[in-house]
């Protein structure tokens, strides 16, 4: 009796509704690549760094296994320079199939350890030093980290003022800023950086004077020309969070 009954309730057990999917199988998602470019010039406050922290904590949450996040630091003059970088994957499920607890442990430990990792590039201190604002040049890094995962949904969040200042342009003030036909003369000699398909958040740069809106003109034809999509909703100089898919 007792081994008929062990049988029977394998057998309902069996009959039963298969487990769920993990949610991101169930929905078919692709593993993002977030990309994270962080502005420390003199030119962003002290404030400013506290809320690029901030946004990135909440951005965060929304990785899940299989994602990969990417950290930068804005190149100071040129591509010459060796990079602040930080790469890491999201630990994969053990069973992409199955939910199971020690993955959603070993997720939320990455979190954490990346959120704590992560304020390097929002530290105020030591910054006396910098010798420019190169964010042309570091989108070129980032295509190269786009071009590396071709099967990940690529998120550009920049953390600037998106004041572009070297010995060749200085948007701060308008001092130098780029000719009538700049953007399409780079293209035709393709020295702009491939960002197909890339969706760009910029956090950090002000909207609300006619200089900035110069400057932010600069950027929406600059990101189209390269194949990114920018849209308006995603300029601005506060975010309360950023969501997971910012293009829609």
């Amino acid at each position: 009796m007792v081994v008929l009954g062990m049988v029977g309730a394998v057998a309902v057990g069996c009959g039963g509704d298969p487990p769920p999917l993990p949610p991101e199988i169930a929905a078919g998602r692709d593993p993002e690549l977030l990309i994270l470019v962080y502005d420390r010039s003199t030119s962003v406050t002290d404030a400013e760094l506290q809320h690029y922290e901030e946004a990135t904590r909440a951005r965060l949450d929304d990785l899940v296994h299989g994602d990969r996040i990417v950290a930068l630091q804005i190149l100071e003059l040129s591509l010459d320079e060796d990079p602040v970088r930080w790469a890491q994957d999201v630990p994969p499920r053990e069973f992409r199939e199955r939910v199971m607890a020690r993955d959603s442990v070993a997720r939320a430990r990455f979190i954490q350890d990346a959120r704590d990792y992560l304020t390097r590039f929002t530290d105020p201190d030591d910054r006396d030093d910098f010798l420019g604002t190169d964010v042309l040049s570091t989108l070129h890094l980032v295509a190269a980290e786009v071009a590396a995962f071709p099967g990940h949904r690529a998120t550009l969040i920049l953390f600037s003022d998106m004041l572009q200042a070297n010995a060749v342009m200085n948007m701060e003030g308008l001092v130098r800023m780029p000719p009538a036909g700049w953007i399409q003369q780079q293209a035709r000699t393709g020295t702009l950086p491939d960002l197909t398909g890339v969706c760009v958040v910029v956090v950090g740069a002000r909207t609300d004077t006619p200089a900035s809106q110069r400057v932010r003109s600069f950027w929406d034809e600059y990101f189209q020309e390269t194949g990114a999509t920018l849209l308006p909703r995603n300029y601005q100089y506060r975010a309360v969070r950023i969501p997971e898919r910012p293009c829609g």
